[in-house]
């Protein structure tokens, strides 16, 4: 005896699938079933309604896109043209960072009033960085803000 059930692949299997007759499938009720012509026609029509390709030819698409339409100046962007405490506190939390780095692992011994004059620059910075975080999100919005 075999661990595979009966079927294709010859194991004394006649069917891949059990008899209609068989019973052992079930089916719906006479009246609930759909005819041949009726599915035909659901299923054109579910093709006619779900297409990608748009009914508009590209002349007209053309025509809709030619007005004189032109972008607003952005304006200028850049750390020029933000918060001073903004760039400061990058600058702060960048430096004290690569100071308290550099005293770590390069400058030995450290005088115990520059590593609390860096840590303390790294972390006044950073909460500087943390105020300037936004305060209110929308609730509808996926994340993503310019």
């Amino acid at each position: 005896m075999t661990g595979h059930p009966p079927g294709p692949r010859g194991d004394g299997g006649e069917h891949d699938r059990p008899d209609e007759d068989s019973g052992d499938h079930e089916a719906l009720p006479d009246a609930q079933q759909v005819d041949d012509d009726t599915w035909s026609e659901f299923v054109d029509n579910l093709r006619w309604h779900t297409s990608s390709a748009p009914e508009v030819t590209p002349d007209e698409i053309d025509d809709v896109l030619e007005d004189d339409w032109t972008p607003p100046d952005p304006g200028p962007v850049g750390w020029r043209t933000s918060s001073p405490s903004l760039v400061l506190g990058l600058i702060g939390s960048l430096g004290g960072f690569l100071a308290v780095l550099t005293m770590a692992v390069f400058v030995r011994p450290v005088p115990g009033w520059a590593v609390l004059v860096a840590v303390t620059v790294t972390v006044a910075s950073a909460l500087v960085l943390f105020s300037h975080m936004p305060t209110r999100r929308d609730p509808f919005s996926d994340g993503r803000e310019v």
